[in-house]
């Protein structure tokens, strides 16, 4: 029979590394083949219209952002660090079973359309752009 030491010192070898390697966000496959070669469950734009609208935490190739997708087709966006808001325009396009979003830049109108993986932990999402197949974001809701 183990002393009481001896299990607790059992226990926390066995956890503390395991707290030690959970993520803020999981790892997304880099393309969307690969995202779909895994088994990830491809969200198609009716469930997606069901938990896009409203704040989503989103961490992608160029930062972490807070985005607000309001019923309207309107999409504010501000910056973790920077807290540089932008507004811009939302929508789905069923052709290609995704979302797009519209933001405006020094060069004109940017319209970027994805694709939407879950995330095997079912609260995170992958978003991977239609033109290029390659991961941009992962997100989750942000319950307030």
């Amino acid at each position: 029979m183990f002393p009481l030491r001896s299990t607790l010192a059992v226990t926390l070898l066995v956890f503390i590394p395991a707290l030690g390697l959970a993520q803020d966000f999981p790892k997304a496959p880099p393309k969307l083949k690969e995202a779909e070669a895994q088994g990830l469950t491809r969200v198609n734009t009716e469930a997606l219209g069901q938990i896009i609208v409203g704040k989503i935490d989103s961490k992608g190739v160029k930062g972490r952002r807070i985005k607000t997708f309001k019923s309207d087709g309107t999409v504010d966006t501000v910056g973790y660090k920077s807290g540089d808001p932008e507004s811009g325009t939302w929508r789905f396009d069923e052709a290609n079973n995704a979302y797009c979003h519209s933001f405006q830049s020094k060069k004109g109108p940017v319209d970027d359309c994805f694709a939407v993986f879950q995330a095997p932990d079912g609260t995170h999402f992958f978003d991977y752009n239609i033109k290029t197949g390659f991961f941009e974001h992962i997100w989750r809701r942000v319950t307030e």
